[in-house]
């Protein structure tokens, strides 16, 4: 179709749909002559981007999603958090300029300015405003870290009512997470880019369903692994001191609810599966190697190291396989 036809169907300017054409966004025939022929594909694209842009999604990251689908949850939570803090931000400065202006005489001069901006600035009703809509937006901080903790292990489509009510409920038990999970997400993947965040994402996956293939020899291999960096951990201080601080604000205060195994059979396919063979790793390779002279040699080191938080259980050694095949990779 000509772009007239386009330009009718989507509501852009001729414009902006060579603009988007620049972009390498689409990329419509040419006939002899050199006049476009757009597709019913070239419209979908330009109503898709057209939306994104309503969203307000700059053109970088349009073009990024677009090449990498596989990003569009990353890409998308990042935007929402951006226009959250600047929207945040606008809301206290809306609030201090009513402040000024509630104290401003008629026909005040520079003085009377200066006494009604130190009457705003801090202002409480800014702060409170800030407050409530950190308040009113904290569904969307759960949807984040809920993400961040089960994206891994989220592979059934919500294609069920019971489905999405497992989602919805999932939602909720993270909203009311201690404090220091919150805390520890910050400062472990608060900062991350999206591409970091995509690739935190696809080490954890592939270790998930990794061992699901796994047979014996690949069992005693990743029993050896783990076994190997307990030991570095009582060598290597700058290493100890990382896992320390990981395991106090990641790992010691986790997600301990009943209704989570129920809901995770429900939205994942291999959520237990991963969890008794891992058990069984630790079980039948780590477990064993721990007792006799050198076992109890390295569980007292190990107790030196990391002190009183110190904890074998098959549940943190989890955290500490992921610490060391996602976050450790990560900083290399």
């Amino acid at each position: 179709m000509k772009i007239n036809e386009v330009m009718k169907r989507t509501g852009l300017s001729r414009k902006a749909i060579y603009i988007y054409e620049d972009r390498g966004f689409l990329s419509p025939l040419k006939n002899g002559i050199g006049y476009r022929d757009y597709s019913e594909t070239d419209v979908e694209r330009l109503l898709l981007i057209a939306k994104l842009r309503e969203l307000g999604l700059p053109l970088e990251e349009i073009s990024q999603l677009l090449r990498f689908p596989e990003e569009t949850d990353i890409l998308l939570q990042k935007h929402f958090e951006r226009t959250q803090r600047e929207l945040s931000e606008a809301m206290q400065r809306l609030s201090q300029v009513q402040t000024v202006l509630y104290n401003l005489p008629p026909n005040g001069g520079l003085e009377d300015l200066v006494r009604a901006a130190d009457i705003a600035i801090p202002a409480n009703r800014a702060i409170a405003a800030a407050r409530y809509l950190s308040e009113e937006l904290a569904p969307s901080a759960a949807r984040r870290l809920t993400m961040h903790i089960f994206e891994t292990f989220l592979d059934v489509p919500l294609d069920t009512p019971e489905r999405w009510e497992a989602w919805y409920e999932l939602l909720d038990i993270v909203e009311n997470a201690p404090h220091a999970v919150w805390e520890g997400f910050e400062e472990y993947y608060g900062t991350m880019t999206a591409e970091q965040s995509y690739r935190d994402y696809c080490l954890r996956r592939a270790l998930v369903v990794g061992y699901l293939e796994y047979g014996p020899e690949e069992e005693r291999v990743k029993g050896e692994e783990i076994l190997r960096m307990l030991e570095r951990l009582t060598g290597d201080e700058a290493y100890a001191a990382r896992w320390r601080r990981y395991y106090t604000l990641v790992v010691r205060h986790p997600l301990r609810n009943e209704e989570l195994n129920r809901l995770m059979e429900i939205l994942s396919k291999v959520y237990h599966p991963y969890n008794s063979k891992f058990d069984q790793v630790i079980r039948q390779y780590v477990y064993p190697r721990l007792e006799g002279e050198e076992g109890v040699r390295l569980q007292a080191e190990l107790h030196r190291t990391l002190g009183d938080d110190y904890d074998m259980s098959p549940y943190a050694l989890i955290y500490f396989d992921f610490f060391n095949n996602t976050l450790e990779k990560l900083t290399d």
